[in-house]
């Protein structure tokens, strides 16, 4: 894999197998993240005689999402925040100090945009047909003309192409930038980095957070509820506060009017319609 050899020389504690604890932290850290998601779809039928959590039942959904939403991307905020401290600590092992944000925060924001994938009821069932959480929780295509074979046939299709395409510009952007660019080594170490002046980004910003996006449409597709919708919403608008706000913040920082410039020019997550032809002859 392209990159693997410089995010190595990064930490330096994890050579060899060890390596593979970092692997394992990212899985026990999202499947955590997916199950805390899915418990608090179901938290008030699990605990069905606390009168509050009914009140609150068709609104746990969108607090657990929340909740992580804003502890992953305060994590990913702190692995920022930090560099500072710790290259003027200890520069050869300040990526590595902050490294632990890295593999906390981001597989916490990626399960935002999995959780959407699984029915609210997973783990416990809704008792009453007709209440605001099962109302919100399915198909909005159901609410209208019941069941559909054909429109549920065309989500399919529609989930199934998005989520691919997801898939090929993570692969593209893999192959093209490296594992060192996307696990952000060079937020630390800038001089050692390399000007990335990739075509992609005459069209797009962030294609690492565009590829991100289309797993999270994919999935709105495949649920196309109402509670599908809220939680995309909250994953674009959490990963918009994060580039504005902390990354983009950075780059102005280091690039100053030329950024801005390219920021007004060049969308952040969307491909503009002028520019479709071009983004399949990139990713493809």
């Amino acid at each position: 894999m392209k990159g693997i050899k410089e995010l190595k020389g990064r930490l330096p504690n994890y050579q060899g197998k060890r390596i593979f604890i970092i692997l394992i932290i990212v899985i026990i850290i999202f499947v955590g993240s997916i199950l805390f998601q899915l418990i608090m779809d179901s938290l008030p039928r699990i605990f069905k005689e606390s009168i509050i959590l009914k009140i609150l039942e068709p609104l746990t959904p969108i607090i657990g999402s929340l909740i992580i939403l804003i502890i992953g991307f305060s994590l990913v905020y702190t692995f920022w925040r930090m560099r500072n401290k710790y290259v003027e600590k200890n520069r050869a092992l300040a990526y590595q100090k902050a490294f632990k944000f890295v593999v906390t925060g981001v597989p916490m924001v990626i399960s935002i945009a999995i959780h959407s994938f699984f029915p609210t009821d997973l783990i416990v069932c809704y008792q009453n047909n007709q209440s605001i959480s099962w109302f919100l929780a399915i198909p909005i295509s159901d609410i209208f003309f019941n069941f559909s074979v054909v429109l549920f046939s065309i989500r399919l299709v529609l989930f199934f192409v998005i989520l691919g395409l997801g898939m090929v510009v993570v692969r593209k952007a893999l192959a093209t930038f490296g594992i060192d660019y996307m696990g952000l080594v060079y937020v630390y170490y800038p001089e050692d980095s390399i000007l990335q002046n990739h075509e992609i980004y005459s069209i797009l910003r962030h294609p690492t957070y565009h590829s991100l996006m289309l797993f999270s449409i994919g999935s709105l597709f495949f649920r196309f509820s109402l509670y599908s919708i809220i939680y995309f919403l909250i994953f674009i608008i959490g990963i918009n506060i994060h580039i504005r706000l902390v990354e983009e913040r950075e780059l102005i920082q280091r690039f100053g009017e030329n950024y801005i410039k390219y920021r007004e020019s060049v969308p952040a997550l969307f491909v503009k319609l002028k520019d479709l032809k071009k983004y399949f002859s990139i990713i493809f």
